[in-house]
C-alpha cells in the first residue's frame, strides 16, 4: 500500500520560499477539516517544516507505518528549482531518517572509518 504526502522542507529554501511554501500549505488547510467533493475525500495537511520536524510529523502519522511506499507529492505550480530543492532535501535529510537508502549504497553505521591524518 502506498500513501502519498505533500513534503515542503525549509532547511535549503531561501527566505522567501520558505514563506511561499508555509502560504501555499496554509492556503490548502481549509480542505483537510471535512471530506471534499461527491467521493467525500478526506485530505490531511501539508507537511512543511526542518527535516527533524518533517521526520517527527511522519513519525505520529498513523498510516505512514502501515504503507510500503512513501510518495512525496509535489505542489502543482512552482519553479523547477523549488523542484530541486524539495526533492534535494527530502533524500538527502528525510528520507534516511525513515530508513530509506539509495540502492548500493551504505548505511552510514556500516560505513568504514575514515583514516585519521
Amino acid at each position: 500500500m502506498a500513501v502519498g504526502r505533500v513534503i515542503l522542507p525549509l532547511d535549503g529554501a531561501d527566505a522567501t520560499t520558505r514563506q511561499r511554501y508555509l502560504d501555499y500549505a496554509t492556503r490548502r488547510h481549509a480542505r483537510t477539516l471535512a471530506p471534499q467533493g461527491a467521493r467525500r475525500t478526506l485530505f490531511t495537511p501539508d507537511l512543511v517544516g526542518t527535516a527533524d520536524e518533517l521526520v517527527q510529523s511522519l513519525a505520529r502519522d498513523p498510516i505512514v507505518p502501515l504503507a510500503d511506499t512513501l510518495r512525496l507529492e509535489l505542489p502543482y505550480n512552482f519553479a523547477a528549482a523549488n523542484y530541486r530543492q524539495i526533492i534535494g532535501d527530502f533524500a538527502r535529510l528525510v528520507a534516511p531518517e525513515l530508513g530509506w537508502r539509495l540502492a548500493g549504497s551504505i548505511p552510514a553505521k556500516d560505513q568504514p572509518a575514515a583514516a585519521a591524518g
